[in-house]
């Protein structure tokens, strides 16, 4: 099977974007998910037809680098593609860029093949590694800001968020655009408005369920003239982790 990038264009819409006109970062996470329903549908290997085997994906890693978000009614591209196989991990790839070939963000995932019911990683199947690691098409290579065996962090402040019916995705449970909604809104309206977000990674712990309520904390510290954001979501008893973040913000 030849495999291919998949490239979507997309108008930036005035509800795209926020009161700066920028894309909200929340809706390009959105974006990845609808652009990668696509192609995983092309390949026969998307949520719908797990779930008839009794399985689906399930995010455990995102980072994106962003060197300039799109404005209020740009058009630009997204293009995906299955970009490996590490361990218990598809990767999957993301790049947005301008007509003239400028890119404006690229991204790098892992996704876990999980039994729907048991909620526990499985092999990826024989299908998924021929079309992940069968192509010559290279893996995107953006530098980790998350340890996660030295994650450590007391929280300056955070706000707590509900788990409602818009935050639930196909498989159940929060949507992983909703995640990155509660990190970033959890920051003061200040620092939101004197700063913008440049690069962030998050790896996904326990799922979000509905009705939940979740305690969305970040720790600032500066750094060589950048703001350097630690994030945690825990349950509202402080007892599970839901993810945790890094983020890196610039005056712009």
């Amino acid at each position: 099977m030849q495999v291919t990038k998949y490239i979507e264009k997309v108008k930036i819409f005035k509800h795209y974007t926020n009161y700066k006109g920028r894309l909200f970062v929340k809706t390009l996470c959105d974006l990845f998910n609808d652009v990668a329903e696509v192609q995983t549908k092309f390949y026969g290997v998307d949520v719908e037809t797990l779930n008839a085997v009794g399985a689906t994906w399930m995010l455990h890693r995102l980072h994106i680098c962003l060197n300039k978000m799109p404005g209020e009614n740009e058009e630009v591209y997204i293009e995906t593609w299955p970009s490996g196989v590490e361990r218990l991990f598809a990767l999957r790839d993301y790049r947005m860029i301008r007509e003239n070939g400028e890119e404006l963000v690229r991204a790098t995932s892992e996704w876990m093949y999980i039994d729907l019911n048991r909620r526990r990683p499985l092999r990826q199947p024989e299908r998924v590694v021929n079309i992940s690691a069968g192509h010559q098409i290279p893996h995107l290579q953006i530098k980790s800001i998350l340890n996660e065996k030295e994650f450590a962090m007391t929280s300056q402040g955070g706000r707590y968020f509900d788990a409602t019916f818009d935050n639930i995705d196909f498989n159940g449970h929060v949507t992983q655009a909703s995640y990155m909604r509660w990190l970033t809104n959890s920051l003061p309206f200040e620092f939101l408005k004197t700063y913008v977000l440049i690069d962030v990674e998050v790896i996904y712990a326990h799922e979000i369920m509905p009705d939940s309520r979740i305690y969305s904390s970040y720790r600032i510290e500066e750094e060589n003239g950048q703001m350097l954001v630690s994030h945690q979501v825990r349950d509202e008893s402080d007892s599970l982790t839901h993810c945790i973040a890094k983020s890196v913000w610039t005056k712009k």
